[in-house]
Order: structure tokens, then sequence, then C-alpha cells
């Protein structure tokens, strides 16, 4: 299905869908390389956190990619919790990366990760995680508050 008049906003919230792709992949391998280089003894806290996380980010990529191929007008409930999950998402993320960055300590959530599982968050986490929910909200809003055909 694709909506018959594509707008700048169902252009952002596919790559936002896109984005949410290379998001749960790049998650997966974090979560294997971080196994690899720092064992299993992450504590409860941080696999809930880091289990909820990603649930939620396949989710709202599924969300996103069919978002982006309706008409605006008949998926607003649906952007309105894309548009929801993004501040909240963006909320968390920026304590997360100041947090994996050791700008932030919080020890009851993790310890600053180094090495090979610091890059892997960074990539997945800050690069995709962050772009992710920065597209959606952008892609949500334009398709709740704006919703003329895009030029070209």
């Amino acid at each position: 299905m694709q909506a018959p008049v594509q707008t700048a906003g169902h252009r952002i919230i596919r790559v936002a869908a896109q984005l949410g792709v290379c998001f749960v992949l790049s998650h997966l391998i974090t979560v294997v390389v971080t196994c690899i280089a720092d064992g299993f003894h992450w504590g409860i806290n941080a696999w809930v956190l880091d289990t909820l996380g990603f649930g939620a980010g396949l989710f709202f990529t599924v969300q996103c990619w069919k978002a982006s191929n309706c008409v605006s007008g008949t998926a607003n409930k649906r952007n309105v919790w894309i548009c929801v999950w993004a501040c909240v998402t963006l909320c968390s993320r920026s304590i997360d990366t100041l947090m994996l960055f050791g700008v932030i300590k919080w020890d009851d959530v993790y310890a600053t990760p180094t090495g090979p599982t610091l890059w892997a968050n960074v990539v997945s986490e800050v690069t995709f995680g962050n772009a992710f929910a920065l597209a959606a909200l952008l892609g949500s809003c334009m398709l709740l508050f704006k919703s003329q055909p895009a030029a070209g």
C-alpha cells in the first residue's frame, strides 16, 4: 500500500523507518559485542532497559514504515504515537548518550562502557538511535501539521 500523495513528511518518516532498521540490526550487533567483550553480567536494570528499548525501537520502526504508506489524515492516531514516542526517546537518548561518554554516572543503570562495547553503542545508540528518533519526530510532526505534497 502506498499513499496516493507522497509529502515531505511521508519521505522523512520513510527515512525514519530505514534508520529504525539500521538501529535494530546494529543494536543486535551491539548486544553480541557487549556480551563477548564484557560478559552477560550487566545487571538486571541494564538488561531490562536494553530489552525494552530494543522492543520499542522495533515496534516504532514498523509504525514509521506503515505511516510512510498511508494518506496523511488516515494515520493521525499512529502519527501522534510516533511523535510521543520520539519525544520520550530523544529525552532518554540524551541521558543515555551522556552516560555512554561518562558525563553522567548512574551505576544503578549501567557502568560507562569502554573499548568495543563503547564504540558499538556509539554506532547503534548514538548514531542510528538518535537519528531514527529525530527523523520520526520530524516526519510525524510534518504529517500531523503539514500535509501538502512535496515538490518534485
